[in-house]
């Protein structure tokens, strides 16, 4: 080992081998923080409202306050939490309003999200798919995160990155609304999602029209 290199359990490494792959460490677990804390919200767990608190974050997760503050700072950013400074940080409320104006962008947005990856698919990604509707069907997957995993694999297609991050964002707030409204239930149901799974897998531009019908019934639950 020579002084520009370092040990490690995988081998020696130079320093700025291992300083990347520490990089990537930390990247990896301030996403799963982030991955954790999003399914709570959307699955309900965290209600609309509560409180979200570090210390008490930090020792559920076992991680430092570091990159539950970053996870949470994200979904800030995505509207899925508020925060005063020094005062209180809680999951935002479910406001009908705000979920008309997701539901208004993504009726701009999917559309051509969808048009340009559906017949751009990668390598891997039948046997994703192919994978997550098994999961879908034996129960093993609620509807919610395989409707955002299959939107995840088309948006990972996109040269676009504004646009796919853009989708990405604003469709939570919708995917909370199915999750959580009561007059919501049954709108993202297993048969439906798995029909558009096998649309993209499929590469058959009625996804676009699938996701759109997924839209207009959402807008009319809001009315209800």
């Amino acid at each position: 080992m020579t002084i520009d290199s370092v040990q490690t359990g995988s081998g020696t490494l130079s320093f700025a081998a291992a300083a990347a792959v520490a990089a990537a460490d930390r990247r990896l677990l301030r996403n799963d923080v982030y991955e954790l804390l999003l399914d709570h919200i959307l699955n309900g767990a965290f209600r609309p409202g509560e409180r979200l608190k570090d210390a008490e974050l930090t020792a559920w997760l076992g991680v430092s306050r570091t990159p539950v503050r970053e996870a949470l700072s994200r979904l800030v950013s995505v509207g899925l939490v508020q925060t005063a400074p020094n005062r209180y940080t809680i999951v935002a409320p479910l406001v009908p309003h705000e979920v008309v104006g997701a539901l208004a962008v993504l009726r701009r947005l999917y559309p051509d999200a969808i048009h340009e990856s559906i017949h751009r698919p990668a390598a891997d990604d039948e046997v994703r798919l192919e994978v997550l509707t098994a999961r879908l069907q034996r129960g093993e997957t609620e509807p919610g995160e395989a409707f955002r995993r299959c939107m995840s694999i088309l948006l990972d297609r996109l040269q676009n990155q504004v646009l796919a991050e853009t989708v990405e964002a604003v469709q939570l707030r919708m995917l909370r609304y199915l999750a959580l409204d009561p007059a919501a239930a049954d709108l993202l149901s297993r048969e439906r999602v798995t029909e558009l799974i096998r649309a993209v897998a499929a590469g058959d531009e009625r996804a676009v029209g699938l996701v759109d019908d997924l839209l207009e019934a959402t807008e009319r639950s809001l009315d209800r």
